[in-house]
């Protein structure tokens, strides 16, 4: 099994403490300073983000669609549990409001959620949804499909972000 994003995070980490660790030994004895003092163990790699690794999570709110279907409410307790009905809810309305086309619209579609990450107080939750759509009446009936399309959702304290596509996660 090939190793983790965060386990090859780290083994860079040691080899990168490891290099600035040689050059600060070579350099010993002009500079006055120890080997020791220029190594970086993995947990302060990790903890200060030496490799430049953001790990925050977007920060905004949703333009929630126009349409029939209003905005659903946000838990007032975030948990990987709230927050997953939430954004299944929120996607179920936002798809919704994207389809329809006014009082001839018959709006058909399947949501969930592929996945829920918990990342401190803010979470990363990936959504689907397949739907379907007939619009006038008639000979007039125009059907489209809306294949299984994802989104990423970032949900914080103060925050909610919806991007389209299923977003990397961060290990």
């Amino acid at each position: 099994m090939p190793p983790s994003r965060r386990t090859a995070l780290r083994l860079c980490a040691a080899a990168l403490a490891g290099s600035v660790a040689g050059c600060a030994g070579a350099l010993d004895g002009e500079s006055g300073t120890s080997a020791t003092d220029a190594t970086t163990t993995d947990a302060e790699a990790e903890t200060t983000h030496a490799l430049g690794v953001d790990t925050s999570l977007p920060e905004g709110s949703v333009e929630f669609p126009e349409g029939p279907k209003s905005r659903p409410e946000r838990p007032a307790d975030l948990t990987a549990e709230s927050v997953r009905e939430f954004v299944a809810d929120f996607e179920r309305r936002w798809v919704y409001n994207e389809l329809y086309r006014g009082e001839s619209s018959s709006v058909h579609r399947e949501c969930g959620v592929e996945s829920v990450r918990e990342y401190g107080e803010e979470f990363r939750v990936v959504a689907w949804c397949s739907a379907w759509v007939n619009s006038g009446a008639g000979e007039t009936t125009v059907h489209a499909d809306y294949f299984t399309q994802y989104a990423t959702y970032f949900v914080g304290p103060d925050s909610l972000v919806r991007r389209e596509g299923r977003s990397r996660t961060r290990d």
